[in-house]
């Protein structure tokens, strides 16, 4: 079994979370009426996570979070562009007024987007514009490495982002490439350091 050490208390979190999840007992308690007063004054977030549009892929409930602990930004194909105003404002206020401790990008298996970056010139001109608009590649020998691929190429512009950048260099901010499997619940994170992917253990 696969140690795993944690940047900061909030990534632990999430993983323990995970499992949870994967165990189909997730403790997540749903928004309601009676657990609105408890979080209706402050928000204080522990992650961001940038997820694609895909209705199969819910962060709140893979990673079997209360609300109020992390904050979600969804678009199709999971994309961080700097072109688009609703992402950069996102990111900046989760990052300098939320000082969130994690930004965490979720990819997911079967990709439909992913997919359609092969074949643009076939598709709506909105969807088309956006998925080529805003300069994803399909990348890599398969489509599941095509995906994952993805996923650290968002993880690079993330780096390139000034004020991320320099959260990351104050130390105040971790980022994290995930990938979650719809056909098993499995959950893969990314290791920078040894440049390959694992299944995160569903044991401790």
């Amino acid at each position: 079994m696969n140690q795993i050490t944690y940047p900061n208390d909030g990534l632990r979190q999430l993983v323990e979370g995970y499992r949870h999840f994967f165990k189909g007992n997730p403790p997540r308690k749903g928004f309601c009426a009676l657990h609105a007063e408890q979080i209706a004054h402050t928000q204080n977030p522990h992650s961001m996570v940038i997820s694609c549009f895909d209705s199969r892929v819910c962060p709140e409930a893979i990673f079997a979070t209360n609300d109020g602990h992390i904050c979600v930004h969804r678009n199709m194909l999971n994309q961080v562009d700097p072109k688009d105003a609703s992402m950069m404002a996102s990111v900046r206020f989760a990052v300098e007024s939320l000082q969130v401790q994690n930004i965490v990008v979720l990819g997911h298996s079967n990709c439909n987007a992913v997919a359609k970056l092969k074949d643009l010139q076939h598709l709506p001109q909105q969807i088309a514009a956006w998925l080529g608009g805003c300069g994803a590649q399909y990348r890599g020998d398969s489509y599941e490495q095509a995906i994952k691929n993805n996923v650290l190429d968002q993880l690079e512009r993330l780096h390139n982002i000034d004020f991320v950048a320099q959260a990351m260099l104050e130390r105040k901010l971790h980022l994290e490439g995930m990938l979650f499997h719809i056909h098993s619940g499995r959950l893969e994170r990314y290791s920078a350091e040894e440049g390959r992917w694992n299944l995160v253990e569903t044991e401790e």
